[in-house]
């Protein structure tokens, strides 16, 4: 039976129950985090708990057990026996439930803590082939930075894009790419890579920041600069990341083929350097 966490226990997951005065489920008024566990051991796992906390920070939510983020989320994968699989943890906190208003609850209420652990693999077709990306206007708020559960504005683009046949979303603000509805864009020209500068139009992904570590490290160029619209046909390579995605090239935006339609030679050299980088994180090899 699978196990969760839910405010402070780990109980079967068909007797947790939230009220339905849940901030989080009135408003979206909540954040979230996603770690990949890989067989053995999470990646970067601090990262993905100083996102959390930060996310916690600018949304002014207090959760007084946040420094236990990484041992509640090792308990979750030893509780539902998933120590030799790939898999997710899935994390959220919301203000807590209290009677429906926009102002924070007077006094402060306890948040809500969910978590739960799951099996998840990497889709290793489309980090072979490569996907397509959907072109939108960025429809989202100015708050991009914060991992919030309000999601409905990537959602609505994103199921466009499903429906065309896409696997993400490639959004436009101002004439500039920004990232995905779940995901970094990143893009390659003459050999050096272009991405979206950290700021509140993008989420600063954990992916996203090894591959800038991997640039430095094995002197890839790079330049964390907005790519415009009107580049995309010049551009020789594109990819996206995402924790549950790892590294995937885009072959296509829109009606757009990138470069020779192929993941290219940049490309591949990431997913590798990204692989060896996963690998070294193993306390056990």
């Amino acid at each position: 039976m699978e196990t969760v966490y839910l405010n402070g226990q780990f109980i079967p997951r068909d007797q947790a129950t939230i009220s339905p005065d849940d901030r989080g489920f009135l408003f979206g008024d909540s954040i979230y985090e996603v770690t990949r566990w890989y067989g053995g051991y999470f990646l970067d796992l601090p990262a993905h708990a100083a996102r959390l906390r930060r996310s916690l920070k600018e949304t002014l939510i207090e959760w007084e057990d946040s420094g236990r983020f990484e041992e509640i989320s090792e308990e979750l994968i030893s509780r539902n026996d998933l120590g030799g699989d790939c898999s997710i943890v899935y994390f959220q906190v919301t203000r807590g439930a209290a009677p429906r208003t926009h102002a924070f609850p007077k006094p402060a209420v306890k948040p809500t803590v969910y978590g739960y652990a799951k099996r998840h693999s990497i889709d290793t077709l489309a980090c072979e082939r490569g996907v397509g990306l959907w072109m939108v206007p960025d429809p989202r708020w100015n708050r991009c930075d914060i991992k919030s559960t309000a999601l409905i504005a990537n959602i609505l683009p994103y199921q466009e894009a499903h429906d065309r046949g896409f696997a993400e979303v490639c959004f436009v603000r101002n004439g500039f790419v920004t990232e995905g509805a779940h995901s970094n864009i990143f893009f390659v020209r003459d050999g050096t890579l272009y991405t979206h500068p950290e700021s509140n139009d993008i989420l600063s992904g954990i992916t996203r920041k090894i591959i800038v570590a991997l640039a430095a490290e094995y002197e890839i160029p790079l330049t964390e600069e907005a790519v415009a619209v009107d580049m995309i046909p010049y551009m020789h390579e594109a990819l996206i990341s995402n924790t549950t995605g790892e590294i995937v090239p885009v072959v296509k935006i829109s009606d757009q083929v990138i470069g020779n339609g192929v993941a290219g030679p940049v490309t591949r050299n990431l997913q590798q350097l990204f692989r060896n980088r996963v690998q070294a994180a193993n306390p056990v090899r």
